[in-house]
């Protein structure tokens, strides 16, 4: 029993140094900066209740308030600007700013957790809130910013580190927080597949075809897609 259990800890808590740790604040600060710029032309008309028809926010949270009221979301941001006097445009606009400054700190490793916090917060709020439009990434951006907010920061290489000479992380909880996410992914990519072997879509072409045809992914001609539609079962393998 004793040496099994210290396999496992050997396993969970082996020594690691937080280069890992510093490739995942850094990419996650900049996708979140490109998620940011990126929506920004539709960011008011996704998010606002105000502008007549049919608003998505509403939509998005009317499904997730059936799973669970605890569910962060945009709306709840929203209350708390009328709350101060603050109208829903100009509410709207300071949460983006925010989750872009947010996302410019992790690039830079200042205020690491609280940046992550923040970031993790807002882009989970905002990714319920757009559940209709959210694509797989941006459920592995709230993912990866769930985890790093949670890890040991700051790593030895963000400027923070540097300006206050902060103590350096524990090797060992670098290690199982590294481990810990491996882990999720591999259970992540494990259903995965398995989902693409059950669904008829990933066989026949027509999610590769969903894919490439959704805007703002429809870089490509969709009669080019069509000539070559035989590639595409062969794609979504």
């Amino acid at each position: 029993m004793t040496a099994n259990f210290k396999r496992l800890w050997s396993f969970l808590f082996a020594r690691q140094s937080d280069d890992w740790l510093t490739f995942l604040r850094f990419g996650l600060g900049l996708e979140l900066c490109f998620y940011c710029l990126s929506a920004r032309p539709a960011w008011i008309e996704v998010f606002s209740g105000e502008r007549g028809g049919l608003s998505s926010r509403r939509i998005s949270e009317a499904l997730i308030s059936l799973e669970s009221s605890l569910i962060p979301r945009v709306n709840w941001l929203l209350r708390l600007g009328a709350y101060l006097g603050i109208n829903e445009e100009t509410m709207l606009w300071i949460v983006w700013s925010i989750l872009l400054l947010s996302a410019g700190l992790l690039v830079i490793g200042l205020f690491c957790r609280p940046a992550a916090i923040t970031a993790w917060f807002l882009h989970l709020a905002c990714v319920k809130s757009s559940e209709v439009f959210a694509y797989g990434m941006d459920l592995f951006l709230t993912i990866g910013l769930f985890y790093l907010m949670l890890s040991p920061l700051p790593d030895s290489r963000s400027l923070e580190y540097r300006l206050w000479k902060s103590r350096a992380p524990d090797p060992r909880m670098v290690g199982f927080f590294r481990r810990v996410l491996q882990l999720h992914l591999c259970i992540i990519y494990f259903f995965s597949g398995l989902a693409k072997c059950l669904g008829s879509g990933w066989w026949n072409g027509m999610n590769v075809w969903a894919a490439l045809t959704r805007p703002p992914f429809n870089v490509l001609d969709p009669y080019l897609i069509a000539k070559w539609r035989i590639l595409l079962p062969v794609a979504g393998g």
